[in-house]
């Protein structure tokens, strides 16, 4: 019993990662950002200008390929629609050719039916 008990001191915990999967609901391991700068003793944090990441993009002037829009598009200058405006239009579409309903008087038409209410059974 002590024996594996120092075995157990000496080896240490056998755990993998520790990720958010086996934290707390809010624990948040991140991505691998790297920081920015560091925290001060009294709250404040301070960036180091050495850490930030420049991005350098190069001269686009003489560039073969063209924008996705092009700046001579016309601009489109809208009224704005408030929610009575969007209700009537709604209504508008939904508001159908009434449809006439005519009785099935005919014999034909009738027989038609029955032989198919016969045939389903």
């Amino acid at each position: 019993m002590p024996l594996n008990l120092v075995r157990g001191i000496l080896r240490g915990p056998r755990r993998g990662n520790f990720s958010s999967k086996f934290g707390p609901r809010t624990f948040y391991k991140g991505r691998g950002a790297k920081p920015t700068g560091f925290h001060l003793k009294k709250g404040g944090y301070m960036s180091v200008i050495s850490r930030i990441p420049e991005f350098i993009v190069p001269d686009l002037t003489d560039f073969k390929l063209k924008a996705y829009v092009d700046p001579g598009a016309p601009i489109l200058k809208l009224q704005p629609v408030s929610s009575t405006d969007i209700r009537a239009a709604l209504e508008a579409e939904r508001h159908l050719p009434e449809t006439v309903n005519t009785p099935a008087s005919d014999t034909a038409a009738g027989e038609t039916q029955a032989a198919a209410v016969q045939h389903r059974l």
